[in-house]
């Protein structure tokens, strides 16, 4: 079964380069939301034979809570069933922890402002910070370069990541791109128009396996993701396993206060987030 991505590019803009970098925490799309919020979504994932028909098709529904949070991190309890041939299987409930920035556990992080820049969707020019990335782990480092933009969901505009194999700098063994094509777009979400983002990824994996994917984002649903059509490539170029995502249907969990005025400077829907002062 593919895998849905998410978020990033280069340019100048008004962002001074001695600004701190925002805290990711504060934009993503699950930290957007308090612990016990949920989305229940389905994939079905064909597999194409060497003759282009398919072979097999597989239907997955997934359930997504957000169990806990913290500065650095976020845990998520992963409810799935698998139907194969006529057959439904229920998968054990994972707990699934990550940093904001994809890290594992055990892994560290570095975030650093390198500059300002922009990026043009759909002829529109968006001021961006750019801040980059370095996951490190035994296996080498992943750096990523983000084009951040706090005022334009879905925040990160645009994202170029590459694995470094060693510390000397070795070889790429996966790279990854994902740049919005289109923000504020009116999408039907369950039985609501929203406003919608576009978004294109493409992964290379050190096999040569290509990965390619159009996601629709919505910020007022938990993990953002509400839609996605999802291609696989082999080493020759040949498609191999394609997928699509429909939302199925998800909730918000409220905070147990909600007299909160949100500020004028916050994000669109940061009055369903989680008050800051809740950790004091």
């Amino acid at each position: 079964m593919l895998r849905a991505l998410m978020f990033i590019a280069v340019g100048l803009s008004s962002l001074a380069i001695g600004e701190c970098a925002c805290a990711a925490e504060e934009y993503h799309p699950w930290a957007l939301f308090e612990v016990g919020s949920w989305k229940k979504v389905r994939v079905v994932t064909e597999t194409l034979g060497v003759d282009g028909k398919v072979e097999s098709v597989s239907t997955t529904d997934t359930r997504t809570t957000l169990t806990a949070f913290d500065d650095t991190s976020y845990s998520l309890k992963v409810e799935a069933t698998v139907e194969v041939a006529g057959r439904r299987f229920q998968t054990e409930p994972k707990i699934v922890r990550q940093g904001f920035y994809g890290e594992q556990p055990g892994q560290a992080s570095d975030l650093k402002v390198v500059g300002s820049g922009e990026v043009v969707v759909c002829g529109r020019r968006f001021p961006t910070q750019l801040q980059e990335v370095t996951v490190n782990n035994k296996d080498g480092n992943r750096i990523t370069l983000l084009h951040f933009s706090k005022d334009t969901a879905p925040y990160v505009l645009k994202r170029e990541t590459r694995a470094v194999g060693d510390a000397s700098g070795g070889p790429s063994a996966v790279e990854c791109s994902v740049e919005v094509l289109a923000i504020d777009m009116p999408y039907k979400v369950l039985t609501e128009i929203k406003p919608a983002a576009f978004v294109r990824t493409i992964q290379m994996q050190k096999n040569a396996v290509a990965l390619s994917t159009i996601e629709v984002q919505c910020v007022d649903v938990p993990g953002a993701v509400v839609s996605h059509s999802s291609q696989e490539f082999d080493a020759t170029g040949r498609l191999v396993r394609r997928s699509t995502l429909d939302l199925v249907d998800y909730d918000i969990a409220r905070p147990v206060q909600t007299s909160v005025i949100p500020k004028k400077d916050e994000p669109r829907r940061r009055f369903f987030r989680h008050s800051r002062n809740r950790r004091q």
